[in-house]
């Protein structure tokens, strides 16, 4: 796309339509109430299902595996009895391991434009593929054809959805007012339209500067009453990711830890307190303490799983 080209599109598409400025001007997605007509320079190519029709279809523990590098040490052979959720290009780590995860979370544009295989193997691999619209833009430009395979799902932000004009910070802190199903900080409410967090899919999750937020949002969305997060670093330990990849730049943690990512989690504590479910982050090195979520090993994470699904299976 030229520059003249961008520059009309982002004038007709307007303020509230600037979420969309990233989507190839040949897609586009007409939306119904359960799933989406997936448009590529003016035909229609597929339907993707929106993310709130699998809203309660799962219980039990899982476990999220995110792709820090504290995820190098981990045996993921361990998991083969249990949900999981791969984030990003975790993808690697269960093809190495010869597992195939239960759900795969993509909503960084960066993985669809450098890590393309990544893409590929997380469709592939038969998983519930949670996408973004610019990922599914993405998919149409390179790869249409894996838009076929039926099992991703349309997976949106709260206050950016497409084709529907971006909420004001106003409209959405009014919204959330009497909301038993959000959570946000009252001390950061010029941040609400990114920090905060849902336990409804068809309302939309809040982004939160990293994937792992969108997971933790998920999960219990699923129906999940346990989560635990593996290879959750954000930053602490000072490496990139497990894998060693220079195509792709790891995002800066330490730069969106405060607020967004803090404050995103200390919102998760807050709703799984009210809401009743449980979330751990496995990573001892992480940015994130303790004291916002609790810090337990693997061992202890699979004992509790374990004695979890007996429970309630």
């Amino acid at each position: 796309m030229n520059k003249l080209t961008s520059i009309f599109r982002r004038l007709r598409l307007g303020e509230k339509f600037k979420h969309q400025y990233s989507c190839h001007p040949n897609f586009d997605i007409k939306r119904g109430a359960e799933r989406c007509t997936i448009v590529w320079k003016g035909r229609a190519i597929a339907e993707v299902a929106l993310a709130h029709t699998l809203s309660h279809q799962y219980k039990g523990a899982c476990f999220t595996v995110a792709t820090g590098p504290s995820l190098a040490e981990i045996d993921l052979k361990q998991l083969a009895a249990f949900d999981t959720i791969s984030l990003n290009c975790a993808i690697k780590k269960f093809n190495d391991a010869g597992l195939t995860p239960t759900h795969c979370i993509v909503v960084d544009r960066r993985v669809f434009e450098n890590q393309w295989a990544c893409i590929r193997d997380s469709i592939l691999s038969g998983a519930n593929c949670f996408f973004s619209y610019v990922g599914l833009s993405r998919i149409c430009e390179r790869e249409p054809e894996l838009l076929q395979h039926g099992n991703i799902y349309l997976i949106e932000s709260i206050s950016r959805k497409f084709g529907v004009p971006r909420v004001s910070k106003s409209d959405l802190l009014k919204q959330a007012a009497n909301d038993a199903e959000i959570f946000l900080d009252e001390k950061f409410p010029e941040l609400c339209r990114a920090v905060g967090f849902s336990a409804n899919l068809r309302k939309g999750l809040f982004s939160g500067k990293t994937v792992a937020t969108w997971s933790t949002q998920l999960a219990p969305a699923l129906g999940y009453q346990q989560n635990f997060i593996i290879g959750m670093d954000l930053g602490g330990t000072g490496k990139k990711h497990f894998y060693a990849d220079g195509n792709h730049a790891p995002p800066d943690f330490m730069r969106d830890y405060e607020p967004y990512i803090r404050v995103c989690f200390e919102q998760a504590k807050r709703a799984s307190l009210a809401m009743g479910f449980e979330v751990y982050n496995l990573s001892k090195d992480s940015t994130l303490p303790h004291e916002i979520i609790p810090k337990i090993s693997m061992e202890q994470a699979l004992t509790l799983a374990t004695v979890h699904n007996q429970n309630n299976y």
